[in-house]
């Protein structure tokens, strides 16, 4: 779950994240002022369709990253609960 708390400490110190599908799964960059603070590729693909939901055409900005920052407990918990329900089947 390193990757959880890889984007909660890219929610604390961005404004803005890009995302991208890649061969290896999900290029995430944060991004503030302009400067990408954090730069990692999500494997996972239940955090990468979970983290890609959030986004229009590549981007979580704005309202969408506020909500997701402020509600990140949330979305933890949603991704937590999907990776054991999965574990389950």
């Amino acid at each position: 779950m390193k990757e959880l708390e890889r984007i909660e400490n890219g929610l604390k110190s961005s404004h803005t994240l890009l995302y991208k599908n890649d061969d290896q799964g999900l290029a995430c960059s944060f991004v503030n002022g302009g400067l990408v603070v954090d730069s990692f590729v999500i494997e996972d693909q239940v955090i990468a369709d979970a983290l890609a939901r959030k986004g229009v055409n590549g981007v979580v900005e704005g309202s969408n990253f506020s909500m997701l920052r402020n509600n990140y407990d949330w979305f933890s918990l949603h991704v937590k609960t999907k990776k054991l329900y999965e574990t389950l089947k």
